[in-house]
């Protein structure tokens, strides 16, 4: 039988503590808790939230945009038209909507973000990571839909403005076109990816379990998440995605591999109502705000950060 050394050319390391820094792959004996160790990457299964910087205002039904180190939180109930910004520790105001209103949804980078739609509006703005600018509306008024895509290139799908839509418009930078509907109309659902290339999440219609990939002319049917909810946050592309929170209340989270969902780490607050949006990564997530589980609902301004670390130490054991 061929041993460590045959196959790497080394023997492993006998040390008296765990190496400060290590590489993925490296292997020890820790001869103080007479333990095998050794790096392996990070996985979904290995994330985990944590707390940061609270909103300066709270409100519900707002949208959001960007990254974990550079977000945004716009809009909101009843018609509020505040923005926000986040650089990885804290929230700072920014120069307003030019129409506030609640419901909406956004999507992009910070210096290149949309928000569409809201109740019974068809208003679209975008930010270049100064002030908003008011760009052509869709064509039909609506809140609760998903967004993906950025300034430039963006897709809203799905909706509600009386009754659960299905209608999907593509912006080109100066004009909305529907194109290919979602089989199943759907509002309040999460979003993920681009304008070509995007994921409709769950949502009410009422809530399903159904989840949707657009490959920039038509959608199909993929494995359903575990749990249906609607007002959940949401963020990544069609082969990482993570889907957090929803009602009724929750803090359940679920990562998406690009084939199926799987279960992982929790919220510390239940909470719905997220900021609606593509915002944050599969690996570094985001969750803004919301409305919390005890009576009378009470509106959030908390942030939680979601990280999957890079490298994990994993003791070996006999099976």
């Amino acid at each position: 039988m061929a041993t460590y050394k045959d196959i790497k050319g080394f023997q492993i390391q006998y040390l008296d503590s765990d190496p400060a820094t290590s590489n993925v792959g490296q292997v020890w004996y820790n001869s103080t808790t007479k333990a095998l160790k050794g790096t392996t990457a990070g996985g979904g299964s290995d994330g985990t939230w944590s707390s940061g910087g609270a909103l300066n205002s709270a409100y519900a039904y707002t949208g959001g945009a960007g990254t974990q180190g550079a977000a945004l939180s716009f809009g909101g109930y009843p018609n509020i038209a505040t923005s926000e910004s986040y650089n990885g520790t804290s929230w700072t105001e920014t120069n307003d909507l030019n129409t506030g209103r609640p419901q909406l949804g956004g999507s992009g980078a910070y210096t290149a973000a949309i928000a569409v739609g809201g109740d019974s509006s068809t208003a679209a703005e975008t930010f270049n990571g100064t002030s908003w600018t008011s760009v052509p509306s869709l064509a039909t008024a609506r809140g609760r839909s998903g967004i993906t895509g950025g300034s430039s290139s963006a897709l809203c799908a799905g909706g509600y403005n009386g009754s659960y839509l299905a209608i999907n418009e593509k912006y080109d930078g100066s004009s909305w076109t529907e194109v290919g509907n979602l089989n199943t109309g759907r509002s309040n659902q999460g979003s993920a990816g681009t304008s070509t290339a995007a994921l409709t999440i769950s949502g009410g219609a009422p809530t399903t379990v159904n989840v949707e990939q657009w490959d920039g002319s038509s959608w199909t049917e993929i494995n359903n998440v575990n749990r249906g909810r609607s007002n959940a946050g949401s963020g990544g592309t069609v082969t990482t995605a993570l889907f957090f929170g929803g009602e009724p209340p929750g803090e359940n989270t679920e990562y998406y591999d690009g084939t199926s969902w799987t279960e992982v780490a929790n919220l510390a607050t239940d909470r719905y109502q997220i900021s609606r949006g593509n915002v944050g990564t599969a690996e570094l997530g985001i969750c803004i705000g919301g409305t919390g589980p005890a009576g009378p609902n009470p509106i959030l301004t908390a942030t939680e950060e979601w990280v999957i670390p890079d490298t994990l130490t994993k003791t070996f054991t006999v099976s």
